[in-house]
């Protein structure tokens, strides 16, 4: 198997499986002298026993996977929700080299969600794919969160050290059902569901400016109708165990902003 990462120091461990060769030529080093003697005919060969055996230490750079999962129906700031999220993407991308980290974006309207970007690292690659992004169509926020929660469950099969954001941009209005229930009875029980799984989670409001607000409804059931008499996006972020983000300016750097915020906050920035 190889192995990844760079070599920084070693240690003792009760099973080898990376020698550090220079670490147990050292550890062995004092005893030559009475390990020859004790030995007949012994060589001037290095002489080492199991106590000397060191284990490499590796140090490996993870970096953030940033999952996007963006309403692209139609909606009075679907324009502009749009065209926010693509500059900041790429402005997250263009720094990314740095911490080696990824993006990817899942867009979801009409019946469905689609990946529109893989996880990847390259700025010229995410500006040909949306450059073909389309907006419009209803709002099926259930998908668009699976998808995204697949997503990253594919890429921790890949890459069990990476370290997931998801960043859902939405107004939470979801009117797409999945399972044959209301859809935003759907939608709470997926952000439950991501929660288990121990992914990192933030949500941008992208219609109104909920941050004077102190706080929403907890462990509360809504149903469809009563939806929008409370903070819709504010209970998902709750449910989800993530930051909520009510953005009333909703721009490329206020975004970028926001997400960088949540990575320092959460020690991965």
């Amino acid at each position: 198997m190889t192995k990844r990462g760079r070599y920084v120091r070693s240690s003792q461990a009760e099973k080898v499986t990376d020698v550090a060769f220079d670490a147990t030529v050292r550890a062995a080093a004092p005893y030559q002298l009475g390990r020859r003697q004790a030995v007949p005919d012994a060589t001037n060969q290095l002489q080492l026993e199991r106590q000397d055996l060191r284990q490499k230490v590796r140090e490996r750079k993870t970096g953030n996977l940033i999952v996007f999962v963006v309403d692209a129906s139609a909606s009075m700031d679907a324009e502009q929700r749009m065209l926010a999220t693509k500059g900041a993407i790429l402005s997250l991308l263009r720094h990314a080299y740095v911490r080696r980290d990824k993006v990817a974006l899942v867009a979801f309207s009409g019946r469905n969600a689609r990946i529109v970007l893989r996880p990847t690292s390259s700025v010229d690659l995410a500006e040909r794919r949306l450059e073909r992004l389309s907006i419009g169509g209803t709002t099926p926020l259930t998908h668009g969160l699976m998808t995204g929660l697949k997503l990253i469950k594919t890429e921790r099969l890949r890459d069990p050290q990476v370290y997931p954001l998801l960043v859902l941009i939405s107004d939470g209005r979801g009117n797409i059902s999945l399972f044959g229930e209301e859809p935003l009875l759907e939608a709470q029980r997926m952000a439950g569901q991501i929660k288990q799984e121990g992914v990192r989670t933030m949500v941008i409001d992208s219609t109104r400016d909920f941050g004077s607000q102190p706080g929403y409804p907890r462990n509360r059931v809504t149903s469809l109708y009563g939806a929008y008499a409370f903070n819709v996006c504010g209970d998902l972020a709750e449910r989800l165990g993530g930051r909520y983000y009510g953005l009333f300016d909703l721009s490329q750097s206020a975004i970028v902003d926001s997400v960088q915020r949540e990575m320092l906050r959460t020690g991965s920035a």
